[in-house]
């Protein structure tokens, strides 16, 4: 599994990063092992900051990020195991642009056909 360099993350990597290690209560290097790519961190920014303190999803997780890279388990499916519902942030993003055009459609005349 690729490994992220923290050097080459920009300052909002760098910061969901130190954030992580924070809430996971572990380092830095291990948030970076965990992840194949920036896409795995902020997704995991993303539920950990949906899921309150002291919630089992949370702790799932962290769980998962304190393995670092000694985990055969993905951040993803972390994130699927823990909540099998659990919309990624492209899915919740495409849900939310469906019902956007879904409402668009009820007004004639706003939205043409492709």
């Amino acid at each position: 599994m690729p490994k992220i360099n923290f050097a080459d993350l920009d300052s909002t990597g760098k910061r969901m990063v130190f954030w992580l290690a924070d809430e996971a209560k572990t380092v830095t290097s291990l948030i970076t092992d965990a992840a194949t790519h920036i896409g795995e961190i902020w997704e995991a920014a993303a539920f950990m900051k949906q899921f309150p303190e002291g919630t089992a999803e949370r702790a799932t997780l962290a769980e998962r990020l304190q393995l670092g890279d000694r985990s055969a388990e993905s951040i993803p499916d972390c994130l699927k195991r823990a909540v099998p519902g659990y919309r990624t942030l492209a899915e919740a993003a495409d849900a939310e642009l469906d019902e956007l055009l879904a409402d668009l459609k009820a007004y004639p005349g706003t939205v043409s056909a492709a």
